[in-house]
C-alpha cells in the first residue's frame, strides 16, 4: 500500500498558528507508519490548544505507541482558515505527525468530550475525504471508531461512526488492536463482528436493541504503563501548558445533576509515591513551568497533604495547582501547601444558592463552609476568587435565585472589597446515568431571566463580574446529549447548513441548527422536555454499572430533599457498580519528609554573560519568537546550570533574543543571550544545553560574552537574507533586481498601527544581487522586512511567497 503523504507547508504562512499543523513537538514519538503495523489516527474534534490539553487521547497515544505492531498518530480540528485552504487545494486532512491522509489509517479514533463538538467530526471527516456516513463507507475506507464521556449516548453519532467503546481506553484500545492485527485482511463487515466481541464495544450496524452494553472500568490504576510518560512539550501554547498528573479518577460525592461522577465511577487513586517520582521527573527532565494534579475533586485525594508536601519539598521553580477542590475539604494545613506552590487563587462551585436547593442536587457543602473559602482567600492574600452557579436546577424557586444573589453580597461583606469575585451562571442540563436525566430542561425565557437577573444585581460592582453560558448552546447540549437517531440526522443538516466549531460563541449560530429543526421536521419540546419515570430511554443499552433503581431512589430523595453520603465516608449508598473487580483504590500512604517553607535567597554574585547560536530551520520556522521564548525557558529550567531567574511571582530564566524572524523565515544563526552565576566552559555548556534542547533546534555555538556593547538588540544592525523562488520567477527576479540598482531612490509605503509611513528602500537595502538562481539581501534590521521587498520591488505578495525558501543566513555587526 502506498501511503498519501500530503505536502502542505506552502499553506502555512497563510493560517492563524501554523506551527498547530506541523508536529515538532518534544516527545512525540513519529513512528513511521507501514502495512505490518495496525495504524490509528487519534483525533480530537477541536482546536489543536483544547485537543492538546486532553490527558485521555495522550494516554491512549502512549500505550499505542509502545506498542511495536501499533502506530498512533494524532489530528485536531483544522481552524476555519486552514480547513477552508484543504478544501481549495483538494488536500485532504492528515495526521500531524506523518503527514499521512486520514484516509491510509486503519482506525481513526475520535475523542467525544462534548456534544457540542459532534459538527467539528463531520467537518473532519468530510476534510479528509471519508464519506461521513457509515454505510456509505467502503473496503479502502477506515474504521470510524468513538470513545469518551459522550460516547455513552451513541445513538445521535451512530450513522456516523462504525464503532464505538464505551468506558475506559486503557486495556480496550489493546485489545482492538490486537482484534484489527488479527482480521486485517477481512472484509470491513468481518472486522466489525469481531470487535463486538470485545467488553464495552457497541457497533451501531450489528447492535440487537434490547441487548447491554457494558461499560469498560480500567482498574489497573498504579500500572506505569498505562499513564502518558514522557509527555509532550508543544510548540504552540495550548490551553493548559502544563506537566498534568491524573492522581484519582471518579468520584462517589453523588451530585445529582453531575453525569461525570456517574460516569467515571468507581473512585481508584493512583500510588502518591509514583505521582511524586513521576511529576518530579518530567518537570526535572523538560523544565515544565507549571504542573497540574487533576481529577474531578483533587482535595479528596486521600493523601493530598503528604503528596503536596512531598513534591514540594523535591521540586523549585514550578507552580503547582490544583482546578478542582471542594471547599469543605480546605484546611489552613492545605492552604499553606497551596499557596507555597504559588496557587493564587480559589473556586468555588456552590451551584446553588440556597440550603434547600443544595440538598436537592445533593451538593453537601453549607454556606459556612462557602464563607470559610472566602476567609482562606484572603488569609493567603489571594485576589481571585471564583464561584459557580446553575439556574434551572429541578425544583427550583425564584427564592433560590435572590439567594444566589443574597449569598454574593454576603461574600462581598465578609470579604471587604478586597477580592475580585468572579460568578459563572450556567444553565442546568438534564444528562443520561444521572438522577436528574428524567428532569425537564427549563424553557430559555426563564432561563435568561434569571440569568438577567443575578447579573444586574451586581452592575454597580465592579469588583464583582458576571457572566453566563450561552442558553441556546446548553439547550443543543440537551437535545443531542439525550437525543436519538433523528437527531442524528439533525446534527447532519445542521452541518450542511453551514455549522461547527459550536463550542465557539464567534461560530456558534443557533439559527443554523433551527433552520435543521424545520428541515426535518424536529421539535426541541421532544428532547427538552421532563421524560417519565418508566419511560424508553434512548441510551438504556448502555450499561456504565449504576442501577437504574439507585437512579430513581435518588430522584425521589430530591424531591424530598433529602441528601445521600459520600461512601467513602461511611456505608455503601447501594449505587449497584461494585463487585468482585470493580471497587475503590486508595493510595498506599507516604511519609514525606517534614515540611519547611523554603526561605528567598538573594544571590549577590556578579552576573556573567553568554550567547547561543542556533539554527531555526523548516517547518521551525513556522514556530512564533513567543513559542520559542517559552520552549528556550523550559530548556534552561531542564538543566542544572546556575543561571540567573527573575524575581516575582511566576519565576523565569533571564534571557533575551535577538531580532525576532518573521514567520515562514528561515533562520541559520540565530541566537539569545542569558546570565549565568558562575564562569562555565563553553563547550560543557554547549554540551549541557545541546542535550535538553529540541531536535527541532539545532544549537551551534556557545560564547562568553566580554564586550557589554553586544548586550543590546540593537548590536547587529544588518542582516544577509537569501530567497530562492520556484522557477518561473527567475526572469522576473533578474530584470527586478537590475531596476532597482540602477535606481537613485525607491519610496514605499507602508502601515503599522494604524499609521502610514513613506521609507526609501535604497537607503535600507545596503546589497542586492540575483545569482545562481537565489536572491542575496543585505538590509537593515528594521525598517522594512523582506516580505516588502518581495512586493514593492518585484511585485510579489505574501502569499504568493508560501512556495519560497527564504533564509536569514546571518546578522551582522558592521555596515558592509
Amino acid at each position: 500500500m502506498n501511503f498519501n503523504k500530503i505536502e502542505f507547508t506552502h499553506l502555512l504562512p497563510s493560517v492563524l498558528k501554523p506551527a498547530r499543523y506541523t508536529n515538532q513537538e518534544l516527545n512525540s514519538f513519529n513512528k513511521e507508519i507501514s502495512e505490518k503495523t495496525v495504524n490509528f489516527c487519534l483525533a480530537f474534534p477541536d482546536v489543536y490548544e483544547v485537543g492538546f490539553s486532553h490527558l485521555g487521547l495522550k494516554i491512549l497515544y502512549t500505550i499505542l505507541n509502545k506498542e511495536t505492531d501499533a502506530v498512533a498518530d494524532r489530528v485536531y480540528c483544522p481552524w476555519p482558515d486552514f480547513g477552508k485552504l484543504l478544501k481549495s487545494e483538494n488536500l485532504p486532512l492528515f495526521g500531524i505527525e506523518s503527514s499521512i491522509a486520514m484516509q491510509d489509517f486503519d482506525v481513526i479514533g475520535f475523542t467525544l468530550q462534548s456534544e457540542l463538538t459532534f459538527t467539528n467530526v463531520l467537518y473532519m471527516l468530510d476534510l479528509a475525504q471519508i464519506p461521513i456516513n457509515a454505510e456509505e463507507r467502503t473496503e479502502k475506507d477506515p474504521i470510524i471508531l468513538g470513545g469518551g464521556p459522550c460516547a455513552a449516548n451513541p445513538i445521535p453519532m451512530s450513522q456516523f461512526f462504525d464503532a464505538f467503546l464505551i468506558g475506559d481506553g486503557e486495556e480496550a484500545i489493546l485489545e482492538i488492536k490486537d482484534c484489527l492485527k488479527r482480521n486485517k485482511s477481512k472484509s470491513r463487515k468481518e472486522i466489525l463482528a469481531a470487535l463486538q466481541n470485545i467488553e464495552g464495544m457497541f457497533i451501531p450496524s450489528l447492535h440487537n436493541t434490547g441487548t447491554k452494553i457494558k461499560a469498560r472500568k480500567f482498574m489497573d490504576f498504579d500500572n506505569p504503563e498505562k499513564m502518558h510518560t514522557d509527555q509532550i512539550v508543544p510548540w504552540v501554547q495550548p490551553t493548559h501548558y502544563r506537566y498534568v498528573s491524573e492522581i484519582m479518577r471518579g468520584c462517589s460525592r453523588g451530585c445529582r445533576f453531575c453525569f461525570a461522577g456517574y460516569f467515571y465511577r468507581p473512585v481508584r487513586e493512583r500510588d502518591a509515591q509514583q505521582l511524586a517520582d513521576n511529576l518530579v521527573k518530567e518537570v526535572s527532565c523538560y523544565g515544565w513551568s507549571e504542573a497540574a494534579l487533576t481529577s474531578l475533586s483533587s482535595s479528596d485525594y486521600s493523601c493530598i497533604k503528604p503528596l503536596l508536601q512531598e513534591i514540594y519539598n523535591r521540586m523549585e521553580k514550578t507552580s503547582l495547582s490544583l482546578p478542582s477542590l471542594r471547599v469543605d475539604s480546605i484546611d489552613d494545613e492545605l492552604t499553606v501547601l497551596m499557596n507555597a506552590m504559588r496557587q493564587t487563587g480559589l473556586t468555588v462551585a456552590p451551584e446553588a444558592g440556597s440550603q434547600r436547593l443544595r440538598n436537592i442536587i445533593n451538593k453537601n457543602i453549607t454556606e459556612e463552609e462557602i464563607l470559610k473559602s472566602v476567609e482562606i482567600a484572603l488569609k493567603n492574600g489571594w485576589q481571585l476568587i471564583k464561584f459557580y452557579f446553575m439556574i434551572g436546577l429541578p425544583h427550583e424557586m425564584d427564592d433560590d435565585i435572590q439567594a444566589i444573589i443574597d449569598l454574593i453580597f454576603r461574600i462581598i461583606k465578609s470579604s471587604g472589597k478586597r477580592l475580585q469575585i468572579n460568578v459563572t451562571i450556567s444553565p442546568f442540563v438534564p444528562k443520561p446515568f444521572t438522577p436528574f436525566q428524567w428532569f425537564q430542561m427549563e424553557d430559555k425565557d426563564e432561563l435568561i431571566r434569571k440569568a438577567r437577573w443575578i447579573k444586574n444585581a451586581f452592575a454597580r460592582h465592579r469588583f464583582v463580574k458576571i457572566k453566563y453560558h450561552e442558553v441556546d448552546s446548553s439547550l443543543l447540549e440537551c437535545v443531542v446529549g439525550r437525543g436519538d437517531a433523528k437527531v442524528g440526522n439533525l446534527i447532519l443538516h445542521a452541518y450542511k447548513n453551514g455549522a461547527f466549531y459550536d463550542g465557539w460563541r464567534e461560530y456558534f449560530n443557533f439559527q443554523k441548527w433551527q433552520d435543521a429543526a424545520n428541515e426535518i421536521d424536529l421539535k426541541w419540546g421532544n428532547y427538552t422536555s421532563e421524560i417519565k419515570l418508566d419511560s424508553y430511554l434512548f441510551w438504556q443499552d448502555i450499561d456504565l454499572g449504576i442501577s437504574e433503581k439507585f437512579l430513581k431512589l435518588e430522584w425521589q430523595r430530591a424531591k424530598e430533599e433529602s441528601t445521600l453520603t459520600d461512601c467513602r465516608d461511611g456505608n455503601c449508598t447501594g449505587c449497584g457498580l461494585c463487585d468482585d473487580t470493580i471497587i475503590p483504590h486508595y493510595s498506599k500512604p507516604i511519609s514525606p519528609t517534614p515540611f519547611k517553607l523554603r526561605q528567598k535567597i538573594h544571590d549577590n554574585r556578579p552576573n556573567i554573560h553568554y550567547r547561543a547560536f542556533f539554527e531555526k530551520m523548516g517547518k521551525m520556522s513556522y514556530v512564533t519568537n513567543l513559542d520559542l521564548v517559552r520552549m528556550i525557558y523550559n530548556v534552561f529550567r531542564a538543566t542544572d546550570l546556575p543561571i540567573t531567574y527573575s524575581q516575582g511571582f511566576n519565576v523565569h530564566p533571564v534571557i533575551s533574543f535577538g531580532p525576532p524572524l518573521s514567520l515562514g523565515v528561515q533562520g541559520r544563526n540565530e541566537y539569545f543571550d542569558f546570565v549565568m552565576k558562575e564562569f562555565a566552559d563553553t563547550e560543557k555548556l554547549f554540551d549541557t544545553l545541546n542535550s535538553a534542547m529540541p531536535k527541532a533546534l539545532q544549537l551551534k555555538d556557545v560564547v562568553l560574552l566580554t564586550d557589554k556593547a553586544m548586550h543590546a538588540m540593537e548590536y547587529y544592525k544588518f542582516e544577509d537574507v537569501t530567497v530562492i523562488p520556484p522557477a518561473e520567477y527567475y526572469d522576473k527576479f533578474q530584470t527586478a533586481t537590475t531596476d532597482f540598482l540602477q535606481t537613485t531612490e525607491f519610496l514605499f509605503t507602508r502601515i503599522r498601527k494604524g499609521k502610514e509611513k513613506t521609507k526609501d528602500l535604497k537607503q535600507l537595502v545596503k546589497k542586492i544581487e540575483w545569482n545562481d538562481y537565489q536572491l542575496n539581501v543585505t538590509k537593515t534590521v528594521i525598517g522594512a522586512s523582506i516580505f516588502d521587498i518581495l512586493e514593492h520591488v518585484y511585485k510579489i505578495d505574501r502569499f504568493e511567497t508560501n512556495r519560497f525558501k527564504i533564509v536569514r543566513q546571518r546578522l551582522v555587526v558592521e555596515k558592509p
